[in-house]
């Protein structure tokens, strides 16, 4: 799994950054225009509230469009969660119509496939760890097939394969759905494209105040876009930061329970 560097920056870092940026871009705004007050150059008689209006306007659809973006993926990421968990205990259930030497060599090794697959979850934003998990997974649910696809051979009974290997086809193909959901992240491109509009339009709002600079709208405003912003990072690195896939997860953790007293 690839992480790019604004992915793998931790999420309170990134925000702390941007709320700096803003302020700073802020008052570097409004001293320029107070230098040119003070020359009574042409610009400083402009009026920026047009401008600002649009712009602000514009900050307010990217914000909406990346964090509905954000929420989307965060949701989709949850529910593949729930149908593995889902795909994983079929597998375990339909294992108990075959006869004990195959089900016991079935459920020896989905049991060790469920504690990759939990481990994997776990394992945050550790690259390595995840790789570890992942390709370890990988290669139980090859072996639980391959068990699977002898005995179909060996054995022509059409019920008992017909249950199985459709189920067992499925928990393995959806591992590459959950991977491909957790690399589709919000493109970079946009990301930073987010982040220069935050900070143009920190510029031209000090550049627009002819005034003395009042703090309280300063840090406040740089507060709530910088929140805003740290919310949409949150909601799409499940992995990390506050919002997490805890509770999907446990669904994960649950499967155990079915290896008890078998």
């Amino acid at each position: 799994m690839n992480f790019s560097v604004l992915q793998s920056t931790p999420t309170f870092v990134v925000t702390i950054i941007l709320f700096a940026l803003i302020v700073i871009f802020y008052v570097v705004g409004h001293r320029l225009r107070s230098k040119a007050i003070k020359k009574n150059l042409t610009e400083a008689t402009i009026d920026f509230g047009g401008i600002n209006g649009m712009l602000l306007g514009l900050l307010g659809l990217i914000l909406a469009f990346t964090f509905s973006m954000s929420n989307s993926r965060f949701d989709t990421r949850r529910q593949l969660i729930i149908e593995e968990a889902n795909a994983i205990g079929t597998v375990i259930l339909r294992t108990d119509i075959y006869p004990d030497s195959v089900r016991q060599l079935l459920r020896k090794n989905l049991k060790e496939y469920v504690e990759a697959r939990i481990a994997f979850c776990q394992a945050d934003l550790n690259i390595e760890k995840l790789t570890e998990h992942y390709l370890h997974a990988d290669q139980v649910g090859k072996k639980i097939w391959a068990i699977a696809a002898t005995y179909a051979r060996t054995d022509d009974r059409a019920t008992l394969n017909s249950q199985l290997i459709p189920a067992l086809n499925n928990m393995i193909d959806i591992t590459t759905t959950r991977r491909a959901a957790g690399e589709a992240t919000i493109p970079n491109s946009i990301m930073y494209f987010l982040f220069i509009l935050c900070l143009s339009m920190s510029f031209l709002l000090g550049y627009d105040n002819k005034t003395k600079i009042d703090w309280i709208v300063v840090v406040g405003f740089a507060l709530m876009l910088s929140t805003t912003l740290f919310m949409i990072i949150d909601l799409d690195r499940p992995r990390s930061g506050l919002i997490t896939m805890d509770v999907p997860i446990q669904k994960m953790v649950e499967l155990r329970d079915m290896f008890m007293d078998k």
